[in-house]
């Protein structure tokens, strides 16, 4: 019986600690229209059409590469946003969120990352 007990103690020992969680939240503003011509809104020549948001979440066994994520996220914005004839994307913030979990010996078992992305989507009326 006592055997029984102490291997009932060491499975509730083994599943409590098989998997350990850690996770990351950045919040950053990136600037991803490097190449564009820049715009300068000294006048009160736009409007403010819409605010546009979406998110992109990836679940993989390794860590991902933070840029070309934000870049999927990003053109997936800019599908969001259906961008027509004068429009302008500005004010773009990307929050991301990371999860990893390890297995006993410290090993990552899988990787949990979402990107969540917004901006403000403006029209030119001069």
């Amino acid at each position: 019986m006592k055997k029984l007990g102490i291997l009932a103690v060491i499975v509730v020992a083994a599943v409590a600690f098989t998997s350990c969680s850690f996770g990351k939240y950045v919040n950053n503003t990136a600037n991803v229209n490097e190449n564009q011509t820049q715009v300068v809104l000294s006048q009160a020549n736009y409007k403010i059409v819409k605010n546009v948001s979406t998110q992109v979440l990836y679940t993989q066994k390794f860590k991902f590469d933070s840029k070309q994520l934000q870049q999927s996220a990003y053109n997936a914005l800019r599908e969001e946003a259906a961008l027509k004839g004068s429009q302008a994307l500005i004010n773009v913030t990307f929050e991301e969120i990371n999860q990893t979990n390890f297995n006993l010996l410290g090993i990552p078992k899988s990787c949990k990352q979402a990107i969540l992305v917004s901006g403000t989507v403006i029209e030119f009326t001069k």
